[in-house]
C-alpha cells in the first residue's frame, strides 16, 4: 500500500542509462551516427469502451510527460481473450509488455510463468505500500512472497435494488430504526423487501445458484465454502454453520412467489428483469452500474449483503502484471506507477465500472458520483473490509463449473430433502476433482480458461454477476 503521493523517476535518468555501456563507462565516440527512438510499452487491457477509452488516455498523458516512452494501448473484446493471448504469446514480442488480469488469472500466470512480480520495481519507483491502496487487493495478487501484478480494481458485491419497489423505511415496525446502506440491513430485512415487493409478476429477489453468489451468505453465517482457501482440498456446504446460512437462503430463493423460475430466468435474464422494473434485487459487482444507468426511469441504489450473523461478502479484483521478459522494466513500473496514482485512478473511476484500488480515489467525486445513480456508491469502499476472496486456479475452475449445475437443481428442483445429503454430495464431487486434478502430472492451467466469476453463467442460463445479454421475451 502507498503512503503520500508516487514519485516518477526523471525522463532524463531513462537517458543517461541507455547512453551506458554495461559497465557504466562512457561509449566511444561513434564513427557512424545512430538514431534511437522512444521505449515502446505495450499495454493490454480489457473492458468496455469507456474503460479501454481511460487507459488510452492514460497513456496519452503518459507519453507527454515522458518523451522517451511511447505507450501503446492494447485493447481486447473480453478478460478471456485477453488471458489467451498473454499465454499463447509468452515469452515472444508478442505477449504485451504490461497487462490487466484477474486476481483469479494469478495461478495461470505463475504456472506459465507468463508475468514476474512487480513488488521490488514499484518499491523504486516510490510505491509505498502503506494504507494507500486496499489491503485485500493487494493480498489477492500476492504469492510466492511477493506481490506479482499491482491492482487496480477491486468491487467486493453489493445488492442492487429497484428504488421504486424497496423502500427501506418499511421494512421494520414504527420506531425501529430504518435499515441504511451506511449500517447495513439484516437477512430478515432482506427477506421482507423480497415479500414485499413481489406483486403480480414483478418478483422480489434473484440469487443466481452459483458458488460465487451464495459465497457471501455462506461466510455472513460464520460458514466456510472450502477447507483451505490458499490450498482447497473440498467445499465445506456441509459444514455446520454453512449449512445453516444455505438453508435460510434457500427457503428465500425457492419461494416461487418471491423469485423467477428457472425457465423465467433462461427466457430473460436476472439484469434484463431489472432494468424492465419487473426485478426487485440483484447481486452484483461496481462493473453493474454502467448498464443499469442505460435504462431510461430506473432509479436504482445499493445496499451491503444482508447480514445472517455478521457482514460480510465477496470481491472482484484485476491489475496490471509485467511479462515475465519484458526488456524495459522500469519503464514498465513507470507506467504502472502513473497508472495508481491518484489522477489516473479518477479518470478510470469516471468510467462508473471501476473501483479503484487507491483509498484516496475511491473517496473522490469522479468515484461518487453524487448526481448519478447509486447514490450509496460509498458502499463499495466501506464494505470491503467485510470482503473474502475465493480460491482460483485450474481446479477450482472445474469445481465450479460441477458445483453450480449442483445448486441450481438444489435451488429449483421441486423436492430437495434431504439438504444434507444433496450438500455432501457437492462436497464429495469437489473433493473427488480436486484430488484428480491434482495428483495428474500432466495437470497445467488452461491457455482459455472459463469465463470470469463476474461474467460467468449459471447452469440455469443465468447470469451471476456482470450484465450478460437478455432476451426480450417474459
Amino acid at each position: 500500500m502507498r503512503v503520500g503521493r508516487i514519485a516518477l523517476a526523471a525522463a532524463a535518468t531513462v537517458l543517461l542509462t541507455a547512453a551506458c555501456t554495461p559497465d557504466g563507462d562512457a561509449p566511444p565516440t561513434p564513427t557512424v551516427t545512430r538514431t534511437t527512438g522512444p521505449i515502446s510499452l505495450t499495454v493490454g487491457v480489457y473492458g468496455p469502451a469507456s474503460v479501454i477509452s481511460a487507459y488510452t488516455t492514460i497513456a496519452s498523458r503518459f507519453n507527454a510527460a515522458h518523451p522517451s516512452v511511447s505507450v501503446t494501448i492494447k485493447p481486447y473484446t473480453d478478460h478471456d481473450t485477453a488471458l489467451a493471448d498473454v499465454v499463447a504469446t509468452k515469452g515472444t514480442t508478442s505477449q504485451p509488455d504490461v497487462f490487466l488480469a484477474d486476481s483469479d488469472d494469478l495461478p495461470t500466470l505463475m504456472d506459465q510463468k507468463a508475468n514476474q512480480s512487480v513488488d521490488g520495481m514499484l518499491t523504486n519507483q516510490n510505491v509505498d505500500f502503506g494504507d494507500g491502496f486496499q489491503r485485500i487487493a493487494l493480498e489477492a495478487f500476492s504469492d510466492d512472497n511477493a506481490l506479482q501484478c499491482m491492482p487496480v480494481d477491486v468491487s467486493p458485491m453489493v445488492v442492487y435494488y429497484n428504488a421504486n419497489l424497496v423502500h427501506l423505511s418499511q421494512l421494520r415496525p414504527p420506531g425501529r430504526k430504518v435499515p441504511s446502506a451506511d449500517d447495513g440491513w439484516r437477512f430478515d430485512d432482506f427477506v421482507t423487501a423480497a415479500q414485499q415487493a413481489s406483486k403480480g409478476t414483478v418478483k422480489g429477489v434473484y440469487v443466481a445458484p452459483t458458488l460465487e453468489q451464495i459465497a457471501p451468505f455462506v461466510f455472513s453465517g460464520n460458514g466456510s465454502l472450502v477447507d483451505d482457501t490458499d490450498k482447497p482440498t473440498t467445499l465445506t456446504l456441509t459444514d455446520g454453520s454453512s449449512e445453516k446460512a444455505l438453508q435460510r437462503l434457500l427457503e428465500l430463493v425457492r419461494d416461487p412467489s418471491l423469485t423467477n423460475t428457472a425457465a423465467q430466468i433462461q427466457r430473460r435474464d436476472a439484469i434484463s428483469r431489472f432494468k424492465a422494473g419487473k426485478l426487485a434485487m440483484i447481486l452484483g459487482y461496481r462493473s453493474l452500474t454502467p448498464e443499469l444507468r442505460t435504462q431510461e426511469g430506473l432509479r436504482f441504489d445499493v445496499m451491503p449483503i444482508p447480514r445472517v450473523s455478521r457482514s460480510a461478502t465477496t470481491v472482484d479484483v484485476s491489475g496490471l502484471c509485467v511479462r515475465s521478459q519484458a526488456p524495459h522494466r522500469t519503464t514498465a513500473a513507470q507506467f504502472i506507477a502513473y497508472v495508481v496514482g491518484d489522477k489516473s485512478m479518477e479518470t478510470l473511476a469516471r468510467t462508473g465500472y471501476v473501483t479503484p484500488s487507491s483509498t484516496v480515489a475511491i473517496h473522490s467525486d469522479a468515484f461518487l458520483q453524487a448526481d448519478e445513480d447509486p447514490s450509496s456508491a460509498q458502499i463499495f469502499n466501506t464494505q470491503v473490509r467485510f470482503a473474502r476472496t475465493l480460491p482460483s486456479g485450474e481446479a477450482w475452475q472445474q469445481v465450479e463449473q460441477e458445483a453450480d449445475q449442483q445448486l441450481s437443481a438444489l435451488f429449483y428442483d421441486p423436492a430437495i430433502d434431504p439438504l444434507d445429503d444433496r450438500l455432501q454430495l457437492i462436497d464429495d464431487t469437489s473433493k473427488i476433482t480436486w484430488a484428480s486434478i491434482t495428483a495428474s502430472p500432466s495437470a497445467s492451467p488452461s491457455a482459455s480458461p472459463s469465463a470470469s466469476p463476474s461474467a460467468s453463467t449459471s447452469s440455469s442460463g443465468a447470469p451471476s454477476g456482470s450484465p450478460s445479454a437478455g432476451a426480450s421475451s417474459p
